[in-house]
């Protein structure tokens, strides 16, 4: 059945990113969620949680809005993904009132299909650009890399779906208005200036580190050492579920940053 290879081969992608503590597909019957079952959970070191829904049959928008209201109410980040069987052809024309495009506004216009592409699952970025008043045009993109999940909070203006809602995409791009990330307090520069715009500086060593293990520049020792035993602890070859090379990979990563941030501060 392809939801269920897509589902597994989602977990097997999401587990390895390092953002990930774990990522879990719930039987049907343990899910407490009164809208819709979940098909698939992460949840990140940085304790956010994110559902994400393989569509698979056509959802009215007034349901769509209260999945992601009640996600958002119990502060968890929603992502649709929509058997591509449901969508129409590229270079199709249909109706701008179909449920899709309640989907599409929700993913910032943008919508994600899942597939087999030679054999194995995939993902492609769908999405519709208006003809007229009352017909949108469909085009398909290229695959989608999966390892870039992101979550941040939007404010959606589709009517069926409107509201301020926690959400999630797979973009590696970060959109000026995008209002879930950090954004840069240095005004643009005049269109007649010369000046190229203003570039985000990297993170610091410190800061790389201490976003790895959840913690501020400023954490205590204590607050470090627990922060570091902690996310060590579930990632520990004798006790991780992760591949052996994974799980040693992520430990030894772990260890570098605890021993950054105790250089940094001096800490013997």
């Amino acid at each position: 059945m392809l939801k269920t290879a897509v589902k597994s081969w989602l977990r097997d992608h999401l587990i390895r990113l390092m953002s990930v503590q774990r990522c879990t597909l719930l039987p049907r019957a343990s899910v407490a969620d009164p809208v819709r079952d979940t098909d698939v959970t992460v949840h990140t070191w940085s304790g956010n949680v994110i559902h994400i829904h393989l569509v698979d049959e056509p959802l009215k928008p007034a349901r769509l809005k209260k999945i992601v209201e009640h996600a958002t109410g119990a502060g968890i980040h929603t992502l649709f993904l929509v058997d591509a069987a449901l969508l129409p052809r590229a270079g199709e024309h249909v109706p701008a009132d179909r449920w899709y495009l309640a989907v599409y506004a929700l993913t910032k216009d943008r919508l994600y299909a899942y597939y087999l592409h030679d054999g194995q699952p995939a993902v492609r970025r769908v999405e519709f650009t208006p003809v007229n008043r009352l017909e949108v045009q469909a085009r398909y993109g290229a695959n989608v890399d999966v390892n870039n999940l992101r979550h941040f909070r939007h404010s959606v203006r589709h009517s069926a779906v409107k509201g301020y809602w926690l959400l999630a995409d797979f973009e590696s791009d970060m959109p000026p208005k995008s209002a879930g990330f950090r954004q840069t307090t240095t005004p643009p520069p005049r269109a007649d200036s010369g000046a190229p715009p203003p570039v985000a500086a990297p993170p610091t060593r410190l800061e790389a580190a201490c976003a790895l293990l959840g913690v501020s520049p400023q954490a205590t020792r204590e607050e470090v050492k627990a922060a570091f035993r902690k996310r060590a602890f579930a990632v520990h070859p004798d006790v991780s579920a992760l591949p052996k090379a994974e799980a040693e990979a992520r430990f030894k990563r772990l260890a570098e940053a605890y021993e950054i941030i105790k250089a940094a501060n001096r800490w013997t």
